[in-house]
C-alpha cells in the first residue's frame, strides 16, 4: 500500500468514527428531550447553570483506583446527574452536561475534535438514558425506590454503552482493543459507579428531608473526596516504596543472557505500570540488542525509533521523556562504573488516569541505578565464572576445563589425546618480547580450531596446548592424528613484522587403552610430548617405558633441589693451555653430582632440569663459590692461572646477578680478572641488548667474558664487534673435523683472523690428538683444552696436575 493510499484510509477511518460520535450525541440529545418535562416535583428550584461548573470539575478531576494490572478512574458525574434528573429540566439538564463537558475537553484539556465529539456524544447519552429510564420507571412526587432503581439502571446502561462505544471508536481508527481491555475496567466502573449513585440518591432524598442536610452532604463530601485522594497517594506511594523495597532485596546479580531477565524485566514494567518496556543494550556490532516486555502480546517498542531512541538517549546521558509535562514514554541511561549498560525505555502507562509523570521519572531512575548495579554484578560473575573455566589469552578452555570436558567424552566415545608444545614459544617469547609471544599462541590457537575443529582443545600452561577427538574420526590411528596436527599448525608465520616458524612437539595417548581418566591421560600425553621433542617434534604415541622417564625427571628434580641446600654437587677441572708451549693458562670449572641412590649423573641430565625447574641461578653461584675457592688456593703454586664457569641465559639476564658475583668474589678474595663467565651463542642472542648491557656491568667488574660453542648457534661473526667479549671458543665440532674436513678449517681461519682482529683471544675445546693440535697451533689459535692434556678432575687433583705441567714447561 502506498503512502497516499494509507493517508486516504486513515481519513476515512477518522471520518467514520467523527459520524459515529455525531450519532451518539444525536441519540443522546434526542433521548433526553423526548422525555417528560420534570420526572419529579423539585424541592427547591435550581438554576440549570449551576450544573455546568459542577460537570467541568467532575470531568476534569476524576476519582484514581489503582490495582496490580492498571490504573482505573471514575468520574463522579453520577452526582450532578442525579442532581439534574430530580431538580432540573431535561433539555436545560443536557444543555448543561454539554457546557459542562465542552469546557473540560476544548478549554482546559484541548483535546482532539474526534475526543471532544466522543466525550460530548457519552455525555448526552448519559443524560438520554437517565432521563429516559426515570419517565418510564422512576416518575413519582417523591424520591423513592422506584427513582433509585431507573438511575441505578440507567448508570449501568451507560457504563456498558460506553466501553462498547468506546471500543468501536478505536476499531474505526484502526486501533485493535482486546477484549479483557474493555471488559475488565468495565466491571469496575459498574460497581464504583452504582455505588456512587447509590450515594446521591441518598444526598436527593435527605435533601428532600432536610435542606440544610444537602449542605453538610456536600461538605462531607468534599472532604472525604480530598482524604481519599490525599490517602490514595499516600498510599501509592507508600506501596510503591514497598515493591521497590521487595524488587531491591530479591535483586542479584542478572546477565543479558540470563533465563533470569525475562521475568525480571516484567516485574519492572509492572512496577512501573507500564504496557510496554524495553531494555537497549549495545552490542558488538555497534547496534542495539532489544529486550521486551509487554502487558499484552504486542512489542511496540522493538524496531528502528527504539534504535534511534537508545542513540538519543546515549548522546543525551540522562532520561527523557517525550513531552514537558505529563507525557507516555520515559527513557533513562544504565550507566556502569566505566561505560554505558544499556537503555531503559517505557511506553503508555496502564490505566486511563494518566499518562506518566515527575514521580514515575524518578522511580524509573531509581530502579534503572538498581539494575545497573545488577547487571556489573552479573557480569562480574560470569568473568570469574569464565576465568575459572577459560584461558585467559587464548579463550580456550584452561586445565580444569578441558579435564572435565575430556572426562565427560570418555562416558561416550573412544578418545585420542594429543599433547601440543610450541616449541619456538619461548624463543620467540624471550627474544622478541612477551607480547609477541602472546600473538604467536593467538596464531597457533586459530590453526588449532581450524586444523580439528570438532575437538576438544585447551591451553594447559605456556606453550603448551590438548587436543582430544573421538578415535573414530581419524581412524583410531594416533600417528597420523599428530601429523595431521603438525602439518597443519607448524609453518612460517609473521608477528610484529617479524618472520618466524611455529615447531611443535606432539605426544598422543590412546583411551581408555592408555588410561580412563583425564588427568592420567593428559599427564601421559605430556610425557610422549617431551620424549616428542628428541625425534624432531614427534608425534611420539605414550609407551609404558616413558613413565619411567617422567618419574625419573620427577627424582631427579626433587633430588638436586635437596644436593643444593646440602652442597652435594661437586665442581671438576679441566685446564686450557698455551697452544705454543703447552703451558696452563685457565681452568674450567664443571659441575658434577653424585646421588646416594640414582648415582653419578651428568650435567647433560641435571642441567636441563635444573634450568627447567628454576634452579639454575643457585646452581650457578653454588658453581661459582666453590671455582673461586679452589681458584683461590692454587693462586700460591700457579699465580695468574684463572678459572672459567658456564652461565646461563636465564642467570645473566637476572637483574640480581652481577651483584651477586662481585659479592661472590669479595668473599673469595679472588681478583676479578681471574673469572672468566662462558655464554653459549644462544645466551647471548636472547635478549642481545639485555645481555650486552649486563656484559659489561661484569667487565666493569673486572671479569672475562667468553663466547662458548661458536659457530654452533647463530653463525654470524660481525655481532662480536658489538659485544664486550674478550675471547672465543670454538666448538668442539669444528676440531673434530679439522684434520679432514677443508671447510672446518676454514670456519675456524675465519673466527681466528675476526677475532684477533678484534682484540678477542680464541680457545679451542675438545682436543683429542697431536695432529688436531698442530693444525690449531698452525691457525693460531691461542688456547687448547681437551683430552690431549687432561680431562676434568677434582680440586684437590688440579693442583697437582698445574705443578706437574708448569714444571714440565720450565725442563
Amino acid at each position: 500500500m502506498t503512502g497516499d493510499t494509507k493517508a486516504r484510509s486513515a481519513t476515512a477511518r477518522h471520518a467514520a468514527a467523527l459520524v459515529f460520535c455525531v450519532s451518539l450525541l444525536a441519540l443522546g440529545s434526542w433521548a433526553a428531550l423526548s422525555s417528560s418535562p420534570a420526572p419529579i416535583t423539585a424541592a427547591f428550584s435550581l438554576p440549570w447553570w449551576v450544573l455546568i461548573p459542577v460537570y467541568a470539575v467532575t470531568q476534569h478531576y476524576p476519582v484514581d483506583f489503582e490495582n496490580r494490572r492498571g490504573t482505573y478512574s471514575l468520574h463522579l458525574t453520577q452526582l450532578p446527574l442525579t442532581f439534574g434528573i430530580v431538580l432540573v429540566a431535561p433539555a436545560y439538564h443536557l444543555l448543561a452536561r454539554l457546557v459542562g463537558v465542552a469546557l473540560d475537553c476544548v478549554v482546559l484539556r484541548r483535546q482532539a475534535p474526534l475526543k471532544v465529539c466522543f466525550n460530548l456524544g457519552s455525555a448526552a447519552i448519559d443524560v438520554g438514558i437517565a432521563a429516559t429510564a426515570v419517565a418510564l420507571i422512576g416518575h413519582s412526587d417523591r424520591p423513592g425506590p422506584s427513582l433509585w432503581v431507573a438511575l441505578l439502571v440507567s448508570v449501568i446502561v451507560t457504563e456498558v454503552i460506553g466501553a462498547v462505544s468506546l471500543a468501536g471508536v478505536w476499531r474505526l481508527i484502526g486501533v485493535p482493543l482486546q477484549s479483557r481491555q474493555m471488559f475488565e475496567p468495565l466491571g469496575f466502573a459498574v460497581i464504583a459507579s452504582a455505588t456512587f449513585t447509590g450515594l446521591a440518591i441518598v444526598a436527593v432524598s435527605a435533601m428532600y428531608t432536610d435542606r440544610a442536610s444537602v449542605a453538610i452532604i456536600a461538605v462531607l463530601g468534599g472532604a472525604l473526596a480530598l482524604a481519599y485522594r490525599g490517602h490514595r497517594r499516600l498510599f501509592a506511594q507508600q506501596r510503591t516504596t514497598e515493591k521497590l523495597y521487595e524488587f531491591v532485596k530479591d535483586l542479584g546479580p542478572v546477565s543479558f543472557d540470563s533465563d533470569r531477565l525475562p521475568p525480571l524485566l516484567d516485574e519492572v514494567r509492572v512496577l512501573l505500570h507500564a504496557r510496554h518496556l524495553d531494555l537497549a543494550v549495545p552490542n558488538d556490532s555497534d547496534g542495539w540488542t532489544h529486550h521486551l516486555s509487554s502487558d499484552d502480546d504486542t512489542n511496540t517498542t522493538a524496531g528502528a525509533d527504539a534504535d534511534e531512541l537508545a542513540e538519543a538517549v546515549a548522546r543525551a546521558g540522562a532520561a527523557l521523556k517525550s513531552s514537558p509535562g505529563d507525557f507516555d514514554r520515559m527513557s533513562t541511561p544504565l550507566i556502569g562504573a566505566r561505560k554505558l549498560v544499556g537503555i531503559l525505555t517505557v511506553t503508555d502507562r496502564l490505566g486511563d488516569i494518566r499518562r506518566f509523570d515527575m514521580g514515575d521519572m524518578r522511580l524509573l531512575e531509581t530502579i534503572a541505578t538498581e539494575l545497573t548495579t545488577s547487571f556489573e554484578r552479573g557480569k562480574l560473575l560470569r568473568d570469574l565464572e569464565r576465568s575459572a573455566t577459560t584461558d585467559s589469552l587464548t579463550g580456550l578452555a584452561n586445565l580444569s576445563e578441558v579435564t572435565r570436558q575430556i572426562n565427560a567424552a570418555l562416558d561416550d566415545v573412544d578418545l585420542l589425546v594429543a599433547a601440543v608444545a610450541v616449541e619456538s614459544f619461548r624463543e620467540v617469547n624471550d627474544t622478541l618480547g612477551h607480547q609477541v609471544g602472546d600473538n604467536l599462541l593467538l596464531d597457533v590457537t586459530g590453526r588449532l580450531r581450524r586444523a580439528c575443529p570438532d575437538a576438544v582443545i585447551g591451553r594447559i600452561g605456556g606453550g603448551r596446548f590438548a587436543v582430544a577427538v573421538p578415535a573414530k574420526s581419524v581412524g583410531y590411528d594416533p600417528e597420523m592424528f599428530g601429523l595431521g596436527i603438525r602439518a597443519q599448525v607448524e609453518g612460517t608465520t609473521h608477528l610484529g613484522g617479524v618472520g618466524t616458524h611455529i615447531r611443535l612437539s606432539v605426544g598422543v595417548v590412546r583411551a581408555p587403552e592408555h588410561g580412563a581418566e583425564a588427568a592420567t591421560l593428559l599427564r601421559r600425553a605430556e610425557t610422549a610430548m617431551h620424549s616428542a621433542r628428541n625425534a624432531h617434534g614427534g608425534p611420539v604415541v605414550w609407551e609404558p617405558a616413558y613413565e619411567v622417564q617422567g618419574q625419573r625427571r620427577l627424582a631427579v628434580v626433587s633430588a638436586l633441589r635437596e644436593a643444593l641446600s646440602t652442597g652435594a654437587i661437586g665442581v671438576a677441572f679441566q685446564p686450557k693451555v698455551d697452544s705454543r708451549n703447552a703451558a696452563p693458562v685457565g681452568v674450567e670449572a664443571l659441575a658434577r653430582w653424585t646421588h646416594p641412590a640414582l648415582g653419578a649423573i651428568g650435567p647433560d641430565e641435571f642441567i636441563p632440569l635444573a634450568e627447567a625447574s628454576g634452579l639454575m641461578g643457585l646452581l650457578t653461584s653454588t658453581v661459582l663459590r666453590q671455582a673461586l675457592t679452589a681458584c683461590k688456593g692454587w693462586q700460591r703454586r700457579s699465580p695468574g692461572v684463572g678459572v672459567a664457569v658456564n652461565v646461563s641465559a636465564t642467570t645473566l639476564l637476572d637483574a640480581a646477578f652481577v651483584t651477586q658475583v662481585a659479592a661472590i668474589l669479595t668473599a673469595s678474595g679472588v681478583d676479578p680478572g681471574l673469572l672468566t663467565l662462558e655464554l653459549t651463542e644462544g645466551v647471548v642472542m636472547a635478549d642481545p641488548e639485555l645481555a650486552s648491557e649486563r656484559m659489561g656491568e661484569l667487565r666493569a667488574l673486572g671479569v672475562k667474558i667468553s663466547v662458548d660453542d661458536f659457530g654452533t648457534g647463530y653463525s654470524s661473526l660481525t655481532y662480536l664487534k658489538g659485544l664486550p667479549v674478550d675471547e672465543v671458543k670454538i666448538d668442539r665440532g669444528f676440531v673434530n673435523g679439522l684434520v679432514r674436513e677443508p671447510a672446518d678449517r676454514a670456519v675456524v681461519r675465519a673466527v681466528v683472523d675476526i677475532a684477533h682482529t678484534l682484540g678477542i683471544r680464541v680457545v679451542a675445546e675438545g682436543v683429542e690428538n697431536e695432529a688436531q693440535r698442530q693444525v690449531l697451533h698452525d691457525l693460531a689459535v691461542d688456547e687448547l683444552q681437551g683430552y690431549l692434556y687432561a680431562r676434568p678432575m677434582p680440586s684437590m687433583e688440579i693442583n697437582q696436575w698445574l705443578r706437574h705441567s708448569e714444571r714440565s714447561v720450565r725442563h
